[in-house]
């Protein structure tokens, strides 16, 4: 089978749970034998040197076009044309449209999956140059995202802002919601919220996987009284958790205890933010697996977002204790106070981080039952060969509706 990934920025490096998702399905496919090609954006804040990422992505066929999506002059005229937001029509760009209308012309794909909603204003082009199955991977119901933000807002020009935003992108969502020709979520939840929304597509629930390997070594000392986020910086959802560590967890740890944050492209604000309330910055860590090991416990306050968080399944693969709200842990099949520990405000995660802190041996089998949970729940073959199969059926499908016998 011959698949078209498109990819809102490149797969590479795995620093982000976008990435990280994006890059093990491709590994995964190809893997499983599918012939997988990668055409990708290149965003001017998130570059990655294109000849680098060739390499690294090898044996992958991978090309990217480079784009600037803070410019706001250019979107904004691009969203009328497109009748789609802002927000994604800043992901729109004519000499990577080019590039699509190649890659299709010179190529017969079986599938072309799209990465992002944002990437949905190439549809028409892919519909124009090819009779592929349009898959529509989607890692979340976007506007949820911004509900949720809005929610919590205090500050009134910001949460108008916010509701804005998700208004919007409601409107489109739903707009395209049947666009293409399946839809595939990370998340049971969403796929039950797309439905319930109008999606009568057909839909195949692809949760996050891990390569689940005998557990190699970091060669990272677990730090005593250590604890640690570690997420995507620009990512909202993200900066709202580590401004609520410093704000609101700080102040009921003891003084001994470590908070650590760390992540890629943090602004300048957060970094001093962090910095004023006693909580130390990692910056974005060369090894995630070398950071995760040297915390004795790892957190993910997250009150925001959809979909799976990524970079808590990563740490359950590396047998570690987390603490998370249940937004966090959405989207991942755990059982509270076996695999993961649940607490939903301050207290009760200072309370949550203690105990575990003066249990070693309870947080040691909690970690070790989050590791067995990924290993028979998310471990990545498994779930793509399901992937596989379903885009078999479609192609069956597409065959036998274009031949007239159905």
């Amino acid at each position: 089978m011959r698949i078209l990934q498109i990819t809102p920025r490149i797969a590479w490096p795995p620093t982000d749970g976008g990435r990280v998702v994006m890059l093990q399905v491709a590994r995964a496919l190809h893997d499983l034998g599918a012939n997988v090609e990668i055409l990708s954006l290149n965003p001017r804040k998130q570059r990655v040197d294109i000849a680098a990422a060739r390499k690294a992505l090898a044996p992958l066929t991978f090309d990217a076009i480079e784009i600037d999506t803070s410019a706001r002059f250019a979107p904004l005229l691009r969203s009328f044309a497109l009748r789609a937001p802002q927000l994604v029509a800043r992901f729109f760009s004519p000499r990577f449209a080019a590039a699509l209308r190649a890659r299709l012309r010179d190529h017969d794909f079986d599938i072309v999956q799209i990465e992002s909603p944002f990437l949905l204003p190439y549809l028409a082009i892919i519909r124009e140059s090819s009779r592929a199955p349009v898959v529509l991977r989607s890692l979340n119901v976007e506007f949820r995202i911004w509900e949720r933000l809005a929610a919590r807002e205090r500050n009134v020009v910001r949460r108008a802002a916010y509701r804005a935003i998700a208004r919007s992108l409601r409107r489109y969502e739903i707009a395209q919601i049947n666009a293409c020709d399946a839809i595939v979520p990370i998340a049971e939840a969403d796929a039950l919220d797309l439905r319930a929304l109008g999606c009568t597509s057909p839909m195949f629930v692809l949760p996050a996987g891990m390569a689940i390997d005998p557990l190699p070594s970091s060669g990272s000392v677990e730090r005593p009284n250590a604890i640690g986020f570690l997420g995507s910086l620009d990512y909202r959802p993200n900066q709202d958790a580590a401004l609520w560590i410093a704000q609101q967890l700080k102040p009921r740890m003891r003084p001994d205890l470590d908070l650590h944050v760390a992540g890629s492209r943090a602004p300048e604000t957060l970094r001093e933010r962090l910095s004023k309330c006693g909580v130390t910055f990692d910056g974005e860590v060369e090894d995630a697996a070398a950071f995760v090991d040297s915390m004795t416990v790892m957190i993910a306050p997250i009150f925001s977002g959809g979909g799976m968080r990524v970079k808590i399944l990563e740490a359950m693969a590396r047998r570690k204790v987390i603490v998370s709200t249940a937004i966090g842990a959405e989207g991942i099949d755990v059982t509270p106070g076996e695999n993961i520990v649940i607490a939903d405000d301050a207290d009760a995660f200072s309370l949550a981080i203690e105990s575990l802190l003066s249990d070693p041996t309870r947080a040691h089998a909690i970690g070790q039952a989050a590791r067995t949970l990924v290993a028979t729940r998310y471990s990545i073959l498994p779930l793509v060969r399901g992937l596989l199969a379903f885009y078999d059926q479609l192609t069956k499908g597409r065959s036998v509706n274009s031949s007239g016998r159905s």
